[in-house]
């Protein structure tokens, strides 16, 4: 490539996506709260293995996964009362990563302390800080919604080979849906993004559509009929960079007889990074139905994840060649108008880092 034709960087908002670009003191999730059990988990959360298990008592609690004597990994161990006991030589470690009891010796060797994370339970999931305990300024996100008994909230699980954000600007841009998936959402009037804004520090946007019918994926957990025009306002709003929610608000003109006319299906988006060009995605998609049958809910989760998987396909592919091209993060980046809201995390990511000390290229 000649001087003449050469690409500028057109990533002038960088987005670290090839590199360590994890801030620590904010809430990642760690694992869904049906995961864990007195059994220890090892998962590996911002490229540290972390062990995750519940007390006898059933509280949640995460260490660094390798015991200070030889480094066997604690999740092989188990858990009594309120320790968990390493495989290798029965040391016991208290939640706070200190060592309690060393049964092959009587002295207690006092550097025998591994780093703890504090872990808070909220709605589904186990949320977790790794960064500076001291800077914990606030609680998880708000999604008391996933365990309201007028909700269904139905959830899944991918591990995506792809760096987080790039998660995270694709389910915040909405023009997508409409090519991706032209097959799955069937949502084609999706060609204009709306305009986003930030209230505080959560990114907003809000959009009304004309009479259209409804995405398939959604129809059956509001009872609605594939072809039937209803109106929609979406609504979507991202309070932290490790999650976000996009409201579908559906109205039915003209409802059935005996049959509601609104209803709401919450999407939820949440990332963790993993390891290096590895991130956990966990999605949620929640009706204020109350208890939708076993039909409906094993057919909109297929349908979902029959979507979700050309998001993980193509995300992949664009991980892989980005991190193989020699070229790198040195490519024009074109911006377009619907790129608002990805814009705003990026800008949200950086402000993180250089608070914490860090920066990205």
């Amino acid at each position: 490539m000649n001087e003449q034709t050469q690409m500028p960087n057109g990533q002038r908002i960088p987005n670290g996506m090839l590199q360590d670009n994890y801030p620590r003191n904010m809430w990642w999730v760690a694992a869904r709260s049906d995961e864990l059990t007195t059994k220890p988990m090892l998962r590996w959360l911002l490229e540290t293995p972390v062990v995750l298990y519940r007390l006898e008592d059933g509280t949640p609690a995460a260490l660094y996964n390798r015991c200070p004597h030889r480094w066997a990994p604690l999740s092989e161990g188990h858990v009594t009362g309120n320790k968990i006991i390493c495989p290798y030589h029965g040391m016991e470690f208290n939640t706070n990563g200190h060592c309690t009891k060393a049964p092959t010796q009587t002295m207690m060797p006092k550097t025998a302390q591994i780093p703890a994370f504090t872990v808070r339970e909220a709605g589904a999931f186990i949320w977790i800080w790794m960064g500076d305990a001291d800077a914990i300024d606030r609680d998880p996100p708000d999604v008391s919604y996933q365990t309201d008994p007028d909700w269904t909230f139905l959830t899944g699980y991918y591990e995506v080979a792809a760096n987080w954000v790039l998660i995270r600007e694709n389910v915040l841009d909405l023009t997508h849906i409409a090519f991706l998936h032209k097959n799955t959402f069937k949502q084609d009037d999706w060609i204009t993004a709306p305009d986003t804004y930030m209230d505080g520090e959560t990114v907003c946007y809000e959009q009304e559509f004309d009479l259209a019918p409804l995405s398939p994926l959604f129809c059956a957990g509001m009872g609605l009929p594939e072809d039937k025009p209803i109106k929609r306002t979406q609504v979507g709003r991202m309070p932290t960079l490790a999650i976000s929610f996009s409201d579908w608000n559906v109205h039915d003109p003209a409802p059935e007889a005996g049959r509601r006319s609104d209803f709401i299906m919450r999407g939820c988006h949440i990332v963790t990074p993993a390891h290096r060009g590895k991130t956990h995605y966990f999605w949620g998609a929640a009706f204020d139905v109350p208890e939708l049958s076993q039909e409906v809910a094993t057919k909109t989760k297929n349908s979902v994840i029959e979507a979700f998987d050309e998001d993980k396909h193509l995300l992949e592919k664009m991980q892989a060649q980005i991190a193989a091209d020699p070229r790198g993060m040195d490519f024009l980046e074109v911006t377009l108008g619907a790129d608002g809201a990805g814009i705003k995390v990026r800008q949200i990511l950086n402000k993180k880092l250089a608070a914490e000390g860090r920066s990205i290229t």
